[in-house]
């Protein structure tokens, strides 16, 4: 992937994360991967991975649409 490659996926990203119904599905993808919440010591390894797994594709998404 080339350079621009790269900036047209992320304003693909943008169009449509910052769009309201992207907004409210980002929010729901924050609720889903429990990023808000204590995991506990009752979570099995496979549990944990799965979990660690969602959180680090919302913060994936989070990082690419951001202003930085």
């Amino acid at each position: 992937m080339n350079e621009a490659d790269i900036k047209d996926l992320i304003g693909c990203y943008r169009s449509v994360f910052l769009s309201n119904d992207g907004e409210k599905v980002l929010e729901d993808l924050r609720k889903f991967s429990l990023i808000d919440e204590q995991a506990g010591s009752n979570l099995t390894h496979p549990e944990c991975a799965y979990r660690n797994a969602m959180q680090d594709m919302y913060r994936y998404i989070e990082a690419i649409i951001s202003e930085d």
